[in-house]
């Protein structure tokens, strides 16, 4: 029916009631095809159980033979989770901090502003707070915007939190939630260990904050089944639809032409028209997005020198006097590489320890691009930031475009002379 009243979730039979003191899936009634067929019975037959039930009604689509509407919506991480737990868990924390002198918002937003926000992390920059967030007010930004906030908050705030803190933990639960939800790939060992997150999450979050969790956190105890059910929640998010709508918002905003609905559709088509008749459309795309620097090979640091002469694509070229095209970014197969960017290169032994590669040149030669940069080998796993204590390798590393594990770019911060990097999920 709605958020509001009856039966609130669309997966199970819980109330708001229920919500507030069961933290296990197992705990509740699960919808199914049969319970929601004999539901619509109970409705039909008489009205006014509908808010028992939490069914008005028969879908649409259920005339069609494949479609079973308690599996044939799938959750969408977007709203629920980086819109519904995320800013939820941030205003809860902030304002604890702020009611046990910690932190005020003042200083908060100081701290926002001294912050030196790496360039992958700067186009998603979180909006400065509002003394309203103390009053039960909700994060201002957008998804993206809320997301980079969360994953940015220990470089804000946890220098002046002290390890073991407890509504810290409650915020260091949902990072490890995060982790595993916002991943792209997920492995099936790892679902035990949602569900397990995902309880200690409510419950602390229930002992340290009072009455405050929403449907949207009750969600969470479902996604591990979910996850077995659709694969990795992150593909099925409405972030791509929301980024398709801003072509439509832009157009409308421009054109200002009160037949708009014919405009956006003849933009539309015209547009994807274009794309489509591109000969290379799904084969291998390169653009250089930087200026290009002509640069004499021997220019190079003699280490790197080395580690390109070593590579076994390049055994065969005389590089005695020869020039190479220097740029400070490229996008190869819809991969954007920058200078300064880390990626995921590898793990270290057979742990989940990541291994991070930062470039420091962007190179071609004879037509083939070429990533030199160095190492930043984990020294250590620092919970209370929530990111890794890294070093810098001295000796040059060389790869080549697609080598990563993982084609998110990450940004280093430096806190206390110590050099940490904030992974998005689990790699």
């Amino acid at each position: 029916m709605s958020f509001n009243v009856g039966r609130i979730c669309r997966y199970c039979m819980a109330t708001h009631g229920d919500i507030k003191r069961c933290f296990n899936e197992s705990d509740f009634v699960l919808r199914t095809a049969d319970v929601h067929r004999y539901h619509l019975e109970c409705v039909k037959e008489n009205p006014d159980t509908k808010a028992i039930y939490g069914v008005t009604g028969g879908c649409p689509f259920d005339k069609l033979d494949y479609f079973d509407v308690t599996m044939s919506l799938p959750p969408d991480v977007m709203h629920d989770f980086l819109e519904g737990v995320v800013p939820l868990v941030l205003r809860l924390v902030l304002s604890k901090a702020h009611r046990e002198k910690v932190i005020t918002i003042q200083e908060f937003n100081e701290e926002l502003r001294k912050l030196t926000i790496g360039q992958n992390d700067k186009k998603n920059k979180p909006a400065p707070l509002s003394e309203k967030l103390l009053r039960s007010c909700s994060i201002v930004g957008s998804a993206s915007q809320k997301w980079c906030l969360f994953r940015l908050l220990p470089f804000l705030v946890a220098h002046r939190i002290p390890e073991g803190c407890s509504y810290w933990h409650v915020y260091l639960l949902c990072r490890e939630i995060s982790d595993i939800v916002m991943a792209p790939a997920v492995k099936k060992e790892w679902l035990p260990t949602l569900d397990l997150l995902v309880s200690e999450f409510l419950s602390c979050s229930v002992k340290e904050f009072g009455d405050v969790l929403t449907p949207k956190c009750h969600y969470l105890i479902h996604y591990s089944r979910l996850m077995l059910c659709y694969g990795p929640l992150r593909s099925l998010w409405c972030l791509r639809f929301e980024g398709k709508h801003q072509y439509f918002k832009q157009v409308a905003s421009t054109c200002r032409n009160f037949n708009i609905s014919s405009t956006l559709s003849n933009r539309h088509q015209h547009r994807q028209c274009w794309e489509l008749s591109s000969v290379n459309m799904l084969g291998e795309y390169e653009r250089v997005a930087g200026c290009c620097v002509s640069t004499p090979f021997r220019s190079l640091p003699v280490a790197l020198q080395h580690s390109v002469k070593a590579n076994k694509k390049y055994s065969h070229v005389n590089f005695e006097g020869k020039q190479l095209q220097r740029v400070t970014e490229v996008v190869l197969n819809d991969v954007k590489y920058c200078v300064k960017d880390v990626f995921t290169v590898g793990h270290l032994h057979a742990e989940a320890v990541p291994l991070f590669f930062q470039i420091k040149y962007i190179l071609n030669i004879d037509t083939d691009w070429l990533l030199c940069g160095k190492l930043l080998i984990p020294v250590s796993f620092c919970r209370h930031f929530y990111s890794y204590c890294v070093k810098c390798e001295n000796e040059w590393t060389v790869l080549l475009p697609g080598e990563e594990v993982d084609y998110q770019a990450l940004d280093t911060y430096h806190v206390d002379d110590k050099l940490f990097i904030s992974t998005r999920y689990n790699c």
